[in-house]
This record gives C-alpha cells, structure tokens and sequence, in this order.
C-alpha cells in the first residue's frame, strides 16, 4: 500500500494536566481554553493553538494482551464561540480501519472516542463522538438505566462534525511496522441545541468528560485494547460509565 507521510507530524505535547484516580468529583477540571480563531481542521495538529492546550495522557489500559497495546495516547481540547475542538496524538504499531457505514462499529477500529454531558455531573445522558481512521462517525446518546435498569442507545443522533487524520504507515498492513496517527475533531455547539440555550457556555462552566481510544491491531479480529483519560473501574461491562467520568472546564 501507498506509504503516506506528513511534515510536521504529531507535535510533542507538555504535559499540563495529570488525572488522579477516582471519580469525577475527586478529579482536578481540565481546562479548555478558549482560543480567538478557529481551527483548521486538517488533522496536523500544527496550529500554535495547540501549544497552548492542556494535555492529558491515557495512563489508564485495558484488555492488554501483548506489550504493543500499551500505545500511548495524548489528548487535547480547545474552544472558541462555535465548536469545541479535539485532539488526539497515537503511537500505533499497526493502523487498522474497517467500518466505513456511518453508525456502524468504529469502536472495533483504531478510533478516537470522546463522551460529553453538557451539565456535570448528569449521569442519565450522554453524548458520544467514535471516529475511525476513514473519519467514519458513529454518534450517538446513550442514556443510561432508560427502561428496567437497561440502557437505551439512540442512533438517530447525526450530529454536525469535522475531522481529519494525518499517519505514518500504512493503513490495514502488517507486513511493516507504523509510527501513529494524529486526528483533529471540531464540534459544533449547534448540536445540542436548546439544551445550550439553557445551560449556555461561559468562563468557568463545567461539563463531564471522558476521553477514550480504541486500539485495533488485526483487520480480520475484532480484539482491540481500549485507553482512557480517566479510570473506568468496571470496563468488564462497558466504556458507557458517567459516574466515572471526569470534569471539564471553560476558560477564557
């Protein structure tokens, strides 16, 4: 396959911001910034907006089989007045993608997930953005406990979104060892409509979050390793877990 390759590729990040285990309620706030220009959305991660941006490490594994899912992830966030911007900086040995329906299972991907719920603390509703290395969404709200302690996933969510993704190595072959991907994710506000018109967005408003990475290595297996931003204390159940999500804060 063509070997793609990238200038400028994957910055390091300075570490501004280290999670302590527990809770939401027992985790410091990550502070996203707001910035004065918007993001291009190139998947680059060159901007010297980044730079500015606190960064979280995924310290948090699960499902390790070999040494090589142990891949390290860095994460960041910024805002400005209509979208909220991701980042997200992968080692990866192997690139692997599959699903490119939208809705369909990008989790089994090598794929960035960020789950949000606009009014910390809320642990009945949340809303989720799981993007593929072919920027193959699948969205969704998940609400949890909905009908007979069961949870309910809505997938008619078709939220608005950009995405873009820059790599090194080469995409489902594993005839040849990769360097990692970068992917850059905006957001619009717009999406939660008049849930914002209530719960508007301001200097110090606060949000829970969870940041996760989904780690494929083998096209043909759906096994994949899975890395957090902050402890999911009963993963053997599932990722959707917002009582283990942490706090996110808006500053000017």
């Amino acid at each position: 396959m063509t070997k793609f390759k990238l200038l400028n590729l994957l910055p390091v990040f300075m570490i501004g911001f280290v999670p302590i285990l527990g809770t939401a309620q027992e985790s410091p706030a990550y502070q996203v910034k707001r910035i004065n220009k918007h993001i291009c959305i190139d998947g680059r991660l060159d901007e010297t907006e980044w730079s500015t941006a606190d960064s979280i490490n995924f310290r948090h594994h699960y499902f390790v089989v070999n040494p090589g899912d142990r891949q390290k992830t860095q994460f960041k966030m910024l805002w400005d007045e209509a979208n909220l911007y991701l980042a997200y900086k992968c080692s990866d040995q192997y690139l692997t993608a599959k699903e490119k329906n939208r809705d369909g299972a990008t989790f089994l991907d090598d794929c960035a997930e960020i789950f949000l719920v606009p009014i910390k603390g809320n642990q009945d509703i949340h809303f989720c953005f799981e993007i593929n290395l072919y920027k193959t969404i699948n969205d969704i709200v998940y609400l949890n406990k909905f009908v007979d302690g069961n949870d309910i996933v809505i997938k008619g969510f078709n939220c608005d979104y950009q995405a873009a993704v820059s790599y090194i190595g080469t995409l489902n072959d594993n005839s040849d060892r990769d360097m990692g991907w970068a992917m850059e994710v905006a957001i619009p506000f717009k999406n939660f409509n008049r849930l914002l018109e209530q719960y508007a967005i301001a200097n110090g408003t606060q949000w829970s979050f969870m940041a996760l990475r989904q780690n494929r290595d083998e096209l043909n297996s759906e096994r994949r390793s899975i890395s957090s931003s902050f402890p999911i204390y009963e993963i053997e159940k599932d990722v959707h877990q917002p009582q283990y999500f942490g706090i996110m804060e808006f500053v000017e």
